[in-house]
């Protein structure tokens, strides 16, 4: 039966999708994020529901009046330029097959991203957009917080499988990630019962974060909790919500939980530590050795190239480190592209902080920037011990990052006007301080 209701809300999105292509990157977060048809049994778990989405939207999009440009900046300039280098790279990969087949993959998602940067132009559709993905992670987080709950922190706490959030540690960082973007919900809804339904949402986010058993996501939710505390306004609500999440901790976890996670102070003696900076040390050896175009996707699966690189006695697998992977895979080039996205990403939202802080009408755009910045520091930090390079989340959240700053940079009118046509419902908004809104 799931999937049969599964089928018939897709394809009956379909029609609406052509006409309205917004809808389709919703239904396309929604499907990316949430994975429902792995939570199905059937004909469901395995239909390619996510390409078929993105393919009505593009051809909504390719007949619908709406603007098909990309809004120019140093962030869309650099995805397109980290497109094109992984490209480059994968020409040269060690494992073509694997490769290829992985770079297809991040080329689907930046496309998605680009028609983000297409069709996200006011502030309605960010709102949406938003929710969307808190929606489709936050139920993961609210499950697995109360899995977590009734069964007293004994069993991990996982993702849909065959997603990118399958593993505990990916589940982890995507919750991390999500937090700060519950955070900015609480604080613009004009409901009491959804800022309280936020709080306790987030409560079992954290929880879920413990439950997944992941150290990387210990130390992301640490990060996350005092860069909300800086940054978020009304910091009671952050501040009850973290105690809540560290008693639980200290009370309610078992001691194999807290057993795990004592490993922390001695991670090279553990046998996950020491593996984890072995795989560090190959992706490096190969990046000196092809510091331009490095061993291309998945390239510690080449058996020469990982008993020519890898530390004596070492066993091949994935590189667990956001910045050791894109340097082993894609070469020096690659990391350049891709530190200079995250550095982008911050001082796009960092100008919006600075122009939009004094101003009563743009304090939603001031608070998203906030957040947002605080899920690019849960990323950064915790993807430091997780090999999540290539999470669609990221990239998507980067999109966003992008089109604050053009919001900023043109003084608020591009994301505040007066009408969200993707919706097809009227909202008023405040004054606009910009001739852009014409």
């Amino acid at each position: 039966m799931r999937d049969i209701a599964l089928a018939l809300l897709i394809f009956g999105m379909l029609p609406f999708i052509l006409k309205r292509p917004y809808w389709g990157l919703l239904a396309w977060s929604w499907l990316g994020y949430m994975n429902p048809n792995r939570l199905c049994f059937g004909f469901a778990v395995s239909f390619p529901w996510v390409q078929l989405i993105a393919i009505v939207t593009l051809v909504g999009l390719a007949f619908s009046k709406e603007s098909k440009k990309i809004p120019k900046s140093t962030i869309s300039v650099l995805l397109f330029l980290l497109l094109m280098w992984t490209g480059v790279t994968t020409f040269y990969a060690a494992v073509p097959d694997s490769a290829w087949s992985k770079w297809q993959e991040f080329a689907k998602v930046l496309i998605m991203v680009f028609v983000t940067l297409m069709m996200v132009n006011n502030r309605e559709r960010i709102h949406w957009l938003i929710w969307i993905i808190v929606v489709s992670l936050g139920f993961y987080g609210l499950k697995g917080g109360l899995f977590t709950v009734m069964h007293g922190g004994r069993s991990n706490v996982l993702g849909p499988p065959n997603s990118f959030i399958a593993d505990n540690n990916a589940l982890a960082l995507a919750l991390c990630m999500t937090l700060p973007l519950m955070r900015y919900l609480q604080l613009h809804s004009p409901l009491r019962v959804v800022r309280i339904g936020m709080g306790i949402a987030m409560l079992f986010t954290g929880i879920a974060v413990l439950g997944t058993y992941s150290r990387g996501g210990l130390i992301g939710l640490a990060i996350v909790a005092g860069a909300l505390f800086l940054k978020s306004r009304r910091r009671l609500a952050v501040v009850l919500v973290a105690v809540a999440v560290g008693l639980a901790a200290y009370h309610f976890m078992p001691p194999e939980w807290a057993a795990r996670m004592d490993t922390l102070h001695q991670a090279k003696e553990t046998s996950s530590g020491e593996s984890r900076i072995q795989s560090w040390k190959f992706a490096a050896n190969v990046a000196i050795h092809h510091p331009l175009v490095g061993g291309g996707f998945d390239d510690y699966l080449s058996t020469p190239l990982w008993d020519a690189f890898a530390p004596d006695g070492a066993e091949p697998r994935a590189v667990h480190s956001i910045y050791f992977r894109v340097l082993g895979e894609q070469g020096f080039p690659g990391l350049i592209l891709f530190l200079a996205l995250m550095f982008a990403s911050w001082r796009s939202c960092s100008r919006v902080r600075k122009n939009a802080r004094d101003l009563p009408d743009q304090k939603w755009a001031y608070d998203l920037a906030s957040m947002l910045q605080v899920a690019l520091i849960a990323f950064m930090a915790a993807g430091a011990f997780l090999p999540m390079t290539y999470f669609d989340l990221s990239y998507q959240l980067i999109a966003v990052c992008a089109l604050l700053g053009l919001h900023a940079q043109e003084g608020g009118a591009q994301l505040t006007g007066e009408r969200s046509h993707g919706l097809g419902v009227a909202v008023r908004s405040p004054p606009v301080h910009s001739a852009l809104a014409e």
